[in-house]
């Protein structure tokens, strides 16, 4: 309270001014003069938290004689105000220097902490960064800033074991950096974008500034500039996307991927995109088909603009944009909305199936681990599992689904990571290590081979995934060693290298036989290899191997060009056969 509260002589009178705010009345001033009472209920109605204010006239006649009568009273229409409060994130990237705050992790954090005030404006984290207007309109709103460093603040503490404190005092100080910098940058001259392309405009900046930081700092904000005047989510994707295909510039072609990511975070952009979907599960599967270039588009999508991300998928023009959309997909997985409509309670369950064989190939996880951890995710909401045994016993169905051992490998070896919980990396140690155990023959690992090279090739290719893995080394090895020992021993036991190096045809078609099965990749990195190689150098010592291996051959050229053609596929085996 404040104003003048000395007491008022006999006679004389005070008035009190009062606000309403948040359901109840307060004491904001008490003055001697009604017209300066007046004026003041004047201004607190000008304030946009202020939804009453009234003058309460007190009149003293003696100690015990005091007479109250209200003088004024204006209530407020209480207007719809936007809701512009902070989503909550469960992870943010740490950011030591004030360039950490322009990255894309750092900006797809903001995307969704501010996804309220974003979506509604339908502005990028990269405009608002760059763009000094745009900037100090979200500062000034009375709290999102301060309660999205808090929660920030938060996170960066428990991940360091630090004071919240002085994450905060951190994070305001990045802030009044980046706001300083773009004012100072939006009196500025830059070469312009409309009426040019975006090559041209980094050929114009590289002109203009030497650092590498401040060229990609002032070329964001030339783009930016121009892409506040495009119109919502969809003008701005006509805008940027035929520049990612057209653009030489590789500079450029990551700026319109990293507007692209930020744009691509907003949740209902991409259902714009493609059209309407049957369901969440229908809709998964037709953002994965734009992810591998086939996405046709369905009732109210935008065609061309379809058209464009499928190319650009397809040609992996947009890697941060797709690691988004993965992301999404992650979360939808994990998310409470049923997969179908389907009346059937295992309708879900029958879905899950077909996401689970789109996702999970022989080849990998479509998405990594992102993937991998959003079906373990949906598996225990299928399957109600919770609890501290939820995580494991999902990730064990979802294992236990699918075909092949080889593909059993790539969803645990996709779940497992650095990054990841202690006791989930536990949890798959564990299992790779029973799996490995239970693959003790070749017929067990590809049970659905048709060929013995089928065979040998699936169990080459998970030990090279094995090898490749983030395992531990005192688990990666012995199981590494373990499917070298099985496809040696078959090796041998089958004599597949007897056969093929068949006495009864030319030295030239036993040779070439042998490399070329060598070069298919059915062999394990270890004694298979060896054994391979051994055969391969004999051959190569042999003194007279140039003249063997042409014998059947009469034209000079012709033994040159099988020669030619023969230590280009040894090289393919990967074999230093020079020793």
């Amino acid at each position: 309270m404040t104003g003048d509260t000395r007491m008022a002589a006999p006679g004389r009178a005070t008035f009190e001014v009062q606000v309403y705010r948040d359901g109840r009345w307060a004491i904001s001033q008490v003055l001697t003069s009604e017209d300066a009472a007046r004026a003041k209920a004047k201004e607190l109605l000008t304030l946009k938290t202020t939804h009453g204010v009234k003058i309460i006239k007190e009149t003293k006649f003696s100690a015990d004689s005091v007479r109250e009568s209200e003088i004024f009273c204006q209530m407020k229409e209480v207007e719809e105000t936007d809701d512009f409060t902070v989503t909550p994130v469960e992870e943010s990237p740490l950011c030591d220097e004030v360039t950490d705050y322009y990255q894309t992790a750092a900006r797809t954090t903001m995307a969704r902490l501010f996804s309220k005030y974003l979506e509604k404006h339908e502005m990028t984290p990269l405009e608002l960064l760059h763009s000094h207007k745009s900037l100090k309109r979200m500062l000034n709103l009375d709290n999102l800033v301060p309660s999205a460093v808090d929660k920030i603040a938060s996170l960066h503490a428990r991940a360091n074991a630090s004071d919240s404190r002085k994450a905060k005092e951190a994070i305001f100080q990045a802030v009044d950096r980046i706001a300083a910098r773009a004012r100072e940058v939006d009196s500025k001259p830059l070469p312009e974008l409309k009426g040019s392309t975006l090559d041209e405009l980094l050929r114009r900046i590289d002109a203009k500034f030497t650092d590498a930081e401040e060229r990609q700092y002032m070329a964001n904000v030339a783009l930016v500039r121009t892409s506040v005047l495009w119109t919502g989510w969809l003008g701005k994707m006509s805008e940027l996307l035929p520049m990612a295909k057209s653009q030489q510039d590789e500079r450029a072609r990551a700026m319109v991927d990293e507007m692209m990511s930020d744009i691509l975070v907003a949740r209902t952009v991409i259902k714009d995109v493609i059209g309407i979907s049957k369901h969440l599960g229908d809709a998964m599967m037709r953002i994965l088909d734009l992810l591998q270039g086939k996405c046709q588009p369905t009732k109210l999508a935008v065609p061309e603009l379809v058209e464009l991300l499928n190319y650009l998928f397809a040609n992996d023009m947009l890697p941060r944009s797709k690691k988004v959309l993965f992301d999404r997909l992650e979360r939808d997985l994990a998310s409470p909305v049923r997969l179908t409509n389907s009346e059937d309670p295992n309708g879900d369950k029958l879905f899950f199936d077909q996401l689970l064989e789109r996702i999970v190939d022989d080849h990998g996880v479509f998405g990594g681990r992102a993937s991998a951890v959003g079906l373990a995710d949906r598996w225990a909401r299928l399957s109600n599992f919770g609890g501290p045994t939820g995580r494991k016993r999902a990730v064990e169905g979802v294992r236990d689904k699918l075909t092949s051992g080889k593909r059993k490998f790539v969803f645990l070896l996709a779940m497992y990571g650095s990054d990841a919980e202690r006791e989930l990396r536990t949890t798959i140690e564990v299992q790779v290590r029973d799996l490995a155990a239970q693959l003790n023959t070749i017929s067990k690992i590809a049970p659905a081979a048709r060929t013995e090279k089928a065979r040998l090739q699936e169990t080459a290719g998970i030990q090279r995934m094995v090898l490749d893995s983030q395992l531990p080394q005192g688990i990666r090895d012995p199981i590494a060693n373990k499917f070298d020992e099985l496809v040696s021993d078959y090796i041998i036991s089958q004599g597949v290298i007897e056969r093929l190096d068949d006495k009864r045809l030319s030295f030239h078609e036993r040779a070439t036989r042998l490399v070329t099965f060598c070069a298919s990749g059915v062999l394990t990195v270890g004694r298979a290899t060896t054994i391979a190689r051994d055969i391969v150098v004999n051959y190569l010592r042999r003194k007279d191997f140039i003249a063997e291996f042409t014998a059947d051959m009469t034209e000079p050229a012709a033994k040159e060009q099988a020669i030619k053609d023969f230590y280009i596929l040894l090289s393919r085996t990967g074999f230093d056969v020079k020793g």
